[in-house]
């Protein structure tokens, strides 16, 4: 079982990850997010939720 502290810490790298890939794809270092995440070694688990989370940004 997950606690709620646990979670927040997990959301929060999520978020940082997310930034790192934006940051990617805006300096053109990767072409699109997919590539970005790929060059992250984000986890396949993750990437729905990074995805949704650039989502929210836009």
């Amino acid at each position: 079982m997950c606690t709620f502290s646990e979670a927040l810490i997990e959301k929060s790298e999520l978020r940082g990850k997310a930034n790192s890939v934006l940051q990617l794809v805006k300096n053109h270092i990767a072409s699109n997010i997919e590539q970005a995440m790929d060059i992250l070694s984000v986890e396949p688990s993750s990437r729905e939720d990074i995805m949704k989370i650039l989502e929210q940004k836009a």
